[in-house]
């Protein structure tokens, strides 16, 4: 296995090939780099794979939670911009599809190298990306709602200690989410688009990503996994393999 770079941010998988291509992977919310570990092995051996981990989880969990976009933002764009030395694509899931948006549409802007293509999963365009109304329930209607999406088994509400962290990490998360005010003038991006969305995900529909096709100035495609709002759980080999088709395609 080829040795890559990486920071305390950034969780690097190599695979067994020099590599051509690296892939960046952006949690959703309340998620951690270690929800992509099991991709290593569905991707192409010559692709690395750079999961990002967002402050306050997992080996990071005595971070301080980082609850702006802004902030979030700018902290993994410095972190990732040193260990990006090839093609790359990003692919983010829910709360990371914005994110994901986000730091590309910052270095476009700037006049940086962007992203082949940008990945967006299970999340709204743009100017509707939102926190819906998480942020207004208590603890155990924040805990009911991700069971509802499939986040959590409803078996969190048995463990006190575990349930009062996932909500910590859950509402800042949402914060995040929740002060992406891109607004109606939020920016195409000069690179192709793909959206993925669960055909069963109960809160952002097959309509609702084609609505991402209105930000590129380049090419868009969907694709719709049999499933819910964590399609990419119960597809997925499925949800890997079509990642590792669109990498395989001509570099725009």
């Amino acid at each position: 296995m080829y040795l890559g770079r990486t920071s305390p941010l950034i969780k690097h998988a190599a695979g067994a090939a020099p590599p051509r291509h690296q892939l960046v992977c952006f949690p959703y919310a309340g998620g951690g780099a270690s929800c992509y570990r099991s991709w290593r092995d569905g991707l192409p051996a010559d692709v690395d794979l750079l999961a990002v981990q967002y402050p306050g989880r997992e080996e990071r969990i005595d971070d301080p939670l980082v609850d702006d976009i802004d902030e979030l933002a700018d902290l993994l764009a410095a972190q990732l911009a040193p260990c990006l030395d090839l093609p790359f694509t990003f692919f983010g899931h829910s709360m990371g599809a914005a994110v994901g948006y986000e730091i590309a549409r910052r270095w476009e802007a700037a006049g940086f190298p962007t992203p082949d293509r940008l990945i967006v999963s299970a999340q709204f365009a743009p100017p509707r990306i939102h926190a819906g109304d998480l942020l207004r329930y208590d603890d155990r209607g924040v805990l009911d709602e991700l069971v509802r999406l499939g986040g959590i088994p409803a078996s969190v509400h048995d463990s006190t200690e575990l349930a009062r962290l996932i909500v910590s990490v859950v509402r800042a998360d949402y914060q995040v989410v929740d002060s992406c005010r891109f607004g109606a003038d939020a920016p195409a991006l000069d690179l192709p688009i793909t959206a993925f969305c669960g055909a069963d995900d109960p809160a952002v529909t097959p309509r609702d990503i084609r609505e991402w096709s209105a930000f590129t100035r380049a090419s868009f495609t969907d694709r719709i996994f049999d499933g819910g709002h964590f399609y990419l759980r119960e597809r997925h080999a499925e949800t890997v393999a079509a990642v590792a088709e669109l990498l395989a395609l001509p570099v725009r």
